[in-house]
Protein backbone atom coordinates (compact mmCIF):
# COMPACT_ATOMS: atom_id res chain seq x y z
CA UNK A 1 0.00 0.00 0.00
CA UNK A 2 1.18 3.71 -1.29
CA UNK A 3 1.66 6.23 1.36
CA UNK A 4 -0.35 8.27 -1.12
CA UNK A 5 -3.12 5.72 -0.59
CA UNK A 6 -2.83 5.22 3.02
CA UNK A 7 -3.25 8.92 3.22
CA UNK A 8 -6.48 8.84 1.31
CA UNK A 9 -7.86 6.03 3.63
CA UNK A 10 -7.24 8.35 6.54
CA UNK A 11 -8.32 11.43 4.93
CA UNK A 12 -11.50 9.42 4.04
CA UNK A 13 -12.19 7.68 7.31
CA UNK A 14 -11.81 11.57 8.87
CA UNK A 15 -14.35 12.59 6.94
CA UNK A 16 -16.62 9.77 7.05
CA UNK A 17 -16.51 10.43 10.73
CA UNK A 18 -16.91 13.78 10.79
CA UNK A 19 -20.17 13.79 8.21
CA UNK A 20 -21.85 11.42 10.80
CA UNK A 21 -21.06 13.95 13.86
CA UNK A 22 -22.23 16.50 12.00
CA UNK A 23 -25.44 14.74 11.11
CA UNK A 24 -25.84 14.24 14.41
CA UNK A 25 -25.14 17.59 15.47
CA UNK A 26 -28.00 18.95 13.27
CA UNK A 27 -31.00 16.58 14.79
CA UNK A 28 -33.35 17.98 17.09
CA UNK A 29 -32.43 17.24 20.96
CA UNK A 30 -34.96 14.91 22.65
CA UNK A 31 -34.37 16.35 25.85
CA UNK A 32 -35.68 19.69 26.71
CA UNK A 33 -32.81 21.56 28.52
CA UNK A 34 -30.96 20.94 25.17
CA UNK A 35 -33.50 22.41 22.81
CA UNK A 36 -33.12 25.41 24.63
CA UNK A 37 -29.58 25.39 24.53
CA UNK A 38 -30.20 24.75 20.76
CA UNK A 39 -32.48 28.13 20.32
CA UNK A 40 -30.01 29.83 22.18
CA UNK A 41 -26.55 29.03 20.31
CA UNK A 42 -29.24 29.44 17.03
CA UNK A 43 -29.97 32.88 17.78
CA UNK A 44 -26.49 33.75 18.18
CA UNK A 45 -26.26 32.46 14.33
CA UNK A 46 -24.36 29.10 15.20
CA UNK A 47 -25.16 27.05 11.89
CA UNK A 48 -25.22 23.49 13.61
CA UNK A 49 -27.72 24.91 16.11
CA UNK A 50 -29.94 26.60 13.22
CA UNK A 51 -30.04 23.10 11.42
CA UNK A 52 -30.98 21.47 14.52
CA UNK A 53 -34.28 24.33 15.48
CA UNK A 54 -35.10 23.86 11.86
CA UNK A 55 -35.32 19.64 12.43
CA UNK A 56 -37.29 20.47 15.55
CA UNK A 57 -39.81 22.56 13.91
CA UNK A 58 -39.75 19.81 10.53
CA UNK A 59 -40.85 17.23 12.94
CA UNK A 60 -42.41 19.36 15.49
CA UNK A 61 -40.22 18.07 18.75
CA UNK A 62 -41.01 21.15 21.61
CA UNK A 63 -42.74 23.05 19.12
CA UNK A 64 -45.59 23.10 17.09
CA UNK A 65 -44.75 21.67 13.35
CA UNK A 66 -43.93 24.28 10.92
CA UNK A 67 -41.99 23.95 7.78
CA UNK A 68 -41.82 27.61 6.62
CA UNK A 69 -39.55 28.10 10.03
CA UNK A 70 -37.90 25.08 9.20
CA UNK A 71 -37.08 26.42 5.69
CA UNK A 72 -36.35 30.15 7.34
CA UNK A 73 -33.80 28.51 9.62
CA UNK A 74 -31.82 25.88 7.26
CA UNK A 75 -31.83 29.73 4.81
CA UNK A 76 -29.77 31.22 8.14
CA UNK A 77 -27.32 28.35 8.14
CA UNK A 78 -26.94 28.06 4.61
CA UNK A 79 -26.24 32.10 4.30
CA UNK A 80 -23.30 31.33 6.35
CA UNK A 81 -21.85 28.58 4.03
CA UNK A 82 -22.54 25.80 6.15
CA UNK A 83 -22.66 23.00 3.47
CA UNK A 84 -25.22 20.40 5.12
CA UNK A 85 -27.69 23.77 4.58
CA UNK A 86 -26.47 23.95 1.29
CA UNK A 87 -27.43 20.51 0.56
CA UNK A 88 -30.82 20.47 2.52
CA UNK A 89 -31.76 23.99 0.83
CA UNK A 90 -30.45 22.79 -2.49
CA UNK A 91 -33.19 19.84 -1.85
CA UNK A 92 -35.99 22.20 -0.48
CA UNK A 93 -35.76 23.84 -4.37
CA UNK A 94 -35.02 20.68 -6.23
CA UNK A 95 -37.99 18.55 -5.02
CA UNK A 96 -40.86 21.82 -4.06
CA UNK A 97 -40.64 20.76 -0.28
CA UNK A 98 -42.79 23.22 1.10
CA UNK A 99 -42.19 25.47 -1.55
CA UNK A 100 -42.19 25.54 -5.24
CA UNK A 101 -39.43 23.74 -7.04
CA UNK A 102 -36.89 26.14 -8.70
CA UNK A 103 -34.27 24.64 -10.50
CA UNK A 104 -32.35 27.51 -10.38
CA UNK A 105 -31.93 28.19 -6.50
CA UNK A 106 -31.71 24.25 -6.57
CA UNK A 107 -28.72 24.67 -8.64
CA UNK A 108 -26.93 27.84 -6.74
CA UNK A 109 -27.55 25.72 -3.46
CA UNK A 110 -26.43 22.12 -4.66
CA UNK A 111 -23.47 23.41 -6.42
CA UNK A 112 -22.11 25.18 -3.04
CA UNK A 113 -22.33 22.91 -1.39
CA UNK A 114 -21.06 20.16 -4.07
CA UNK A 115 -18.10 22.21 -4.14
CA UNK A 116 -17.50 21.78 -0.20
CA UNK A 117 -16.89 18.65 -0.93
CA UNK A 118 -20.66 17.21 0.51
CA UNK A 119 -20.81 13.76 -1.94
CA UNK A 120 -25.04 14.22 -1.41
CA UNK A 121 -25.06 17.39 -3.31
CA UNK A 122 -22.50 16.29 -5.80
CA UNK A 123 -24.91 13.08 -6.41
CA UNK A 124 -27.54 15.78 -6.95
CA UNK A 125 -26.18 17.82 -9.11
CA UNK A 126 -24.85 15.13 -11.01
CA UNK A 127 -28.65 14.25 -11.02
CA UNK A 128 -29.32 18.15 -12.23
CA UNK A 129 -27.25 17.19 -15.19
CA UNK A 130 -28.17 13.84 -16.00
CA UNK A 131 -31.94 15.26 -16.10
CA UNK A 132 -31.29 18.78 -17.72
CA UNK A 133 -33.11 20.60 -14.41
CA UNK A 134 -32.09 24.04 -13.80
CA UNK A 135 -29.11 23.62 -16.79
CA UNK A 136 -28.13 22.19 -20.25
CA UNK A 137 -28.46 18.31 -19.92
CA UNK A 138 -24.47 17.76 -20.06
CA UNK A 139 -23.23 13.34 -19.49
CA UNK A 140 -19.40 14.72 -19.07
CA UNK A 141 -20.63 16.83 -16.12
CA UNK A 142 -22.90 14.47 -14.66
CA UNK A 143 -20.33 11.94 -14.80
CA UNK A 144 -17.55 14.76 -13.43
CA UNK A 145 -20.02 14.62 -10.29
CA UNK A 146 -21.12 11.06 -9.57
CA UNK A 147 -17.00 10.61 -10.09
CA UNK A 148 -16.46 12.69 -7.27
CA UNK A 149 -19.90 11.30 -5.01
CA UNK A 150 -18.56 7.87 -5.63
CA UNK A 151 -15.05 8.36 -4.37
CA UNK A 152 -16.66 9.58 -1.37
CA UNK A 153 -18.59 6.19 -1.00
CA UNK A 154 -22.18 7.61 -2.41
CA UNK A 155 -23.69 4.29 -3.57
CA UNK A 156 -26.21 6.05 -5.84
CA UNK A 157 -23.43 8.12 -7.86
CA UNK A 158 -21.48 4.41 -7.98
CA UNK A 159 -24.37 3.16 -9.61
CA UNK A 160 -25.08 5.97 -11.92
CA UNK A 161 -21.07 6.75 -13.09
CA UNK A 162 -21.28 2.71 -13.81
CA UNK A 163 -24.09 3.04 -16.12
CA UNK A 164 -21.71 5.84 -17.97
CA UNK A 165 -18.79 4.06 -17.83
CA UNK A 166 -21.09 1.01 -19.27
CA UNK A 167 -22.90 3.26 -22.11
CA UNK A 168 -19.72 6.13 -22.46
CA UNK A 169 -21.90 8.72 -21.35
CA UNK A 170 -19.93 11.43 -20.91
CA UNK A 171 -16.76 9.08 -20.14
CA UNK A 172 -14.90 6.78 -22.71
CA UNK A 173 -16.79 3.07 -21.87
CA UNK A 174 -14.82 1.12 -19.81
CA UNK A 175 -16.62 -2.45 -18.73
CA UNK A 176 -14.23 -2.90 -16.66
CA UNK A 177 -14.36 0.26 -14.60
CA UNK A 178 -18.02 -0.21 -14.79
CA UNK A 179 -18.48 -3.41 -12.84
CA UNK A 180 -15.98 -1.97 -10.46
CA UNK A 181 -18.11 0.52 -9.55
CA UNK A 182 -21.54 -1.47 -9.56
CA UNK A 183 -19.42 -4.08 -7.15
CA UNK A 184 -19.33 -0.70 -4.46
CA UNK A 185 -22.32 0.08 -4.87
CA UNK A 186 -23.92 -3.58 -4.82
CA UNK A 187 -21.63 -4.01 -1.13
CA UNK A 188 -24.05 -0.75 -0.46
CA UNK A 189 -27.02 -2.65 -1.05
CA UNK A 190 -27.70 -0.95 -4.06
CA UNK A 191 -30.78 -3.40 -5.42
CA UNK A 192 -30.25 -1.73 -9.15
CA UNK A 193 -26.48 -2.17 -9.02
CA UNK A 194 -27.10 -5.91 -7.44
CA UNK A 195 -29.83 -6.44 -10.10
CA UNK A 196 -27.02 -5.41 -13.03
CA UNK A 197 -24.07 -7.71 -11.74
CA UNK A 198 -26.74 -10.99 -11.71
CA UNK A 199 -27.12 -10.08 -15.17
CA UNK A 200 -23.77 -10.26 -15.95
CA UNK A 201 -22.98 -12.78 -13.92
CA UNK A 202 -25.28 -14.88 -15.38
CA UNK A 203 -24.05 -13.91 -18.72
CA UNK A 204 -21.30 -14.95 -18.21
CA UNK A 205 -22.74 -18.58 -17.06
CA UNK A 206 -21.86 -17.80 -13.30
CA UNK A 207 -24.95 -19.29 -11.41
CA UNK A 208 -23.41 -18.71 -7.56
CA UNK A 209 -22.57 -15.21 -8.09
CA UNK A 210 -25.20 -14.30 -10.33
CA UNK A 211 -28.10 -16.23 -8.00
CA UNK A 212 -26.47 -14.47 -4.97
CA UNK A 213 -26.83 -10.89 -6.85
CA UNK A 214 -30.70 -11.71 -7.79
CA UNK A 215 -31.21 -12.85 -4.07
CA UNK A 216 -29.76 -9.79 -2.59
CA UNK A 217 -31.55 -7.58 -5.14
CA UNK A 218 -35.06 -9.60 -4.26
CA UNK A 219 -34.21 -8.76 -0.76
CA UNK A 220 -34.69 -5.11 -1.65
CA UNK A 221 -38.07 -5.39 -3.54
CA UNK A 222 -36.53 -5.90 -7.02
CA UNK A 223 -39.41 -7.94 -8.32
CA UNK A 224 -37.76 -7.98 -11.66
CA UNK A 225 -34.97 -9.88 -10.01
CA UNK A 226 -37.36 -12.55 -8.58
CA UNK A 227 -38.40 -13.08 -12.04
CA UNK A 228 -34.97 -13.05 -13.79
CA UNK A 229 -33.98 -15.70 -10.93
CA UNK A 230 -37.01 -17.82 -11.68
CA UNK A 231 -36.42 -17.63 -15.62
CA UNK A 232 -32.25 -18.37 -14.39
CA UNK A 233 -33.19 -21.66 -12.98
CA UNK A 234 -35.01 -22.64 -15.55
CA UNK A 235 -32.59 -22.25 -18.05
CA UNK A 236 -28.63 -21.77 -17.38
CA UNK A 237 -28.83 -22.47 -13.97
CA UNK A 238 -31.24 -25.49 -14.20
CA UNK A 239 -34.14 -26.96 -15.24
CA UNK A 240 -34.90 -26.37 -11.70
CA UNK A 241 -38.48 -26.13 -11.65
CA UNK A 242 -39.24 -25.99 -7.89
CA UNK A 243 -36.84 -23.08 -7.43
CA UNK A 244 -37.91 -21.73 -10.53
CA UNK A 245 -41.34 -21.82 -9.35
CA UNK A 246 -40.99 -20.38 -6.04
CA UNK A 247 -39.48 -17.57 -7.53
CA UNK A 248 -41.99 -16.91 -9.51
CA UNK A 249 -44.41 -16.87 -6.97
CA UNK A 250 -42.38 -14.57 -4.66
CA UNK A 251 -42.02 -12.43 -7.74
CA UNK A 252 -46.04 -12.42 -8.36
CA UNK A 253 -46.61 -11.67 -4.41
CA UNK A 254 -44.36 -8.57 -5.45
CA UNK A 255 -46.32 -7.23 -8.19
CA UNK A 256 -44.70 -9.31 -11.27
CA UNK A 257 -47.44 -9.79 -14.17
CA UNK A 258 -43.96 -11.78 -16.05
CA UNK A 259 -43.77 -14.15 -12.52
CA UNK A 260 -47.71 -14.44 -12.56
CA UNK A 261 -47.80 -15.67 -15.97
CA UNK A 262 -44.77 -18.02 -15.20
CA UNK A 263 -45.94 -19.00 -11.95
CA UNK A 264 -49.19 -20.14 -13.60
CA UNK A 265 -47.91 -22.22 -16.30
CA UNK A 266 -45.18 -24.15 -14.47
CA UNK A 267 -47.33 -24.87 -11.59
CA UNK A 268 -49.31 -26.86 -13.99
CA UNK A 269 -46.14 -29.13 -14.83
CA UNK A 270 -45.02 -29.64 -11.07
CA UNK A 271 -46.41 -32.88 -9.16
CA UNK A 272 -48.69 -31.49 -6.06
CA UNK A 273 -45.71 -32.32 -3.44
CA UNK A 274 -43.26 -30.07 -5.73
CA UNK A 275 -45.73 -27.40 -5.83
CA UNK A 276 -46.78 -27.57 -2.13
CA UNK A 277 -43.11 -27.46 -1.30
CA UNK A 278 -42.48 -24.67 -3.19
CA UNK A 279 -45.21 -22.47 -1.96
CA UNK A 280 -44.00 -22.84 1.66
CA UNK A 281 -40.55 -21.86 0.91
CA UNK A 282 -41.87 -18.45 -0.42
CA UNK A 283 -44.05 -18.15 1.90
CA UNK A 284 -41.55 -18.36 4.33
CA UNK A 285 -39.17 -16.27 2.37
CA UNK A 286 -41.90 -13.40 2.10
CA UNK A 287 -42.39 -13.87 5.71
CA UNK A 288 -38.63 -12.99 6.40
CA UNK A 289 -38.94 -10.39 3.87
CA UNK A 290 -42.37 -8.12 4.65
CA UNK A 291 -42.72 -6.11 2.13
CA UNK A 292 -38.85 -5.92 1.70
CA UNK A 293 -37.42 -2.68 2.10
CA UNK A 294 -37.59 -1.11 -1.50
CA UNK A 295 -38.72 2.45 -1.12
CA UNK A 296 -38.34 4.72 -4.19
CA UNK A 297 -36.09 7.18 -4.78
CA UNK A 298 -36.82 11.05 -4.90
CA UNK A 299 -34.65 11.35 -7.79
CA UNK A 300 -36.41 8.06 -9.31
CA UNK A 301 -40.00 9.69 -9.30
CA UNK A 302 -39.24 12.23 -11.59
Amino acid sequence: MTSRYKLFCVLTIIGFSAVAQQAKADVCPRDEKDFVTVQQRAAANDPAAQMALASCYDLGMHVRPDGKESIRWITKAANQNYAPAEYELGRIYLYGRGINIDYAQALVWESKAAEQGDPRAQRDLAFMYERGFGVAADPAKAAEWNQKAAAQGNAEAQLHLARALDEGAGVNKDAEGARKWYGKAARQEQPAAQLELARQSAGQGNCPVAAHWYEEAAGHGEAQAMYELGRLYLGKCGPDKEKAFTWFTIGARFGSSESQAEAEQLGRKLTLAQKKHAEQTAAKWIKEHPGSDKDEDEEEKR
